[in-house]
């Protein structure tokens, strides 16, 4: 969700909040290398085909360039912005849609209508299109100065596409949640109380995973761009740590009933699982 920070800066003056941005920042490095080296290791991504996988592959590492180029904004002292609003806005696409991606993505793994699910997916194309292509016109157009016509626009659309991507990952997430309640809602579940217990589990970490998000919002609507990009680049970070870990926990609740695969785009499940889709929207 959102963009870069204010292009009518390149800087932050206060000492305090540059070194929250550089802790943030070098955080967000750590947890994509953590998450590199995730994908090379974990046995669930040998199988490197797939939605899930990409996108996955591709939010981690946009955060690369994304922090690397924030930082460079913040650290240099220049005023040529091409190389880093470049760097930013590489990131930036992969990071924040590649996350939408993964999200629905592992969706299919308890929501099987097709017609919501090409809804879901229509969306994020569309938001992708319609908000990346946009902002980053009006970023580079509010960097060639100071102050110019171009800077307007880019402060308002950006609090416009940072609303749009906070409501579509809530949107995605709130449709797992109710798949999720629906799928483990199975009375004669062969797993008793540890299908309550991962339901619970899962439904905690979605919530946290939204929570996680909303001072997004805040720092975006308060004016605050450069603490905004640098907690954004974290929090994803974060969040992509914590899609792994609820993949693990899916693929283990259902590997003895399915050959459910989410890197390779088919879901070929057992008669059980289908029983948990039988109440959907």
């Amino acid at each position: 969700m959102g963009y870069a920070g204010n292009p009518a800066s390149g800087s932050t003056d206060s000492v305090g909040v540059q070194g929250a941005i550089i802790a943030f920042m070098a955080l967000s490095l750590y947890n994509a290398l953590e998450l590199d080296i995730i994908i090379i290791s974990a046995f669930n991504f040998k199988r490197q085909r797939g939605l899930y996988f990409w996108s996955f592959v591709a939010a981690a590492n946009g955060i690369f360039p994304h922090s690397i180029g924030f930082l460079l904004k913040n650290l240099v002292n220049s005023h040529s912005y091409g190389l880093y609003n470049t760097l930013i806005a590489v990131g930036w696409v992969p990071m924040v849609t590649g996350q939408s991606l993964v999200l629905y993505s592992r969706l299919h793994l308890l929501f099987w209508d097709r017609f919501y699910l090409r809804l879901v997916l229509g969306m994020i194309v569309f938001n992708a299109v319609a908000m990346h292509i946009p902002i980053i016109i009006l970023l580079f157009g509010a960097n060639m100065s100071p102050d110019n016509p171009w800077t307007t626009p880019y402060l308002v659309y950006e609090k416009i596409q940072v609303t749009v991507f906070f409501l579509q990952e809530l949107i995605i997430s709130l449709l797992y949640l109710y798949a999720c309640f629906s799928f483990f809602d199975i009375e004669d579940s062969p797993y008793g109380d540890a299908v309550k217990k991962m339901r619970r589990h899962l439904v905690i970490i979605n919530i946290v995973i939204v929570l996680l998000d909303i001072p997004i919002l805040g720092l975006e609507y308060s004016g605050m761009y450069d603490m905004q990009t640098a907690y954004k680049a974290f929090v994803y970070s974060v969040k992509l740590k914590m899609e792994f870990r609820i993949l693990n926990e899916l693929l283990l609740m259902t590997r003895s009933r399915t050959s459910v695969d989410p890197f390779g785009g088919e879901n070929t499940s057992t008669t059980w699982m289908r029983q948990g889709s039988t109440n959907r929207l």
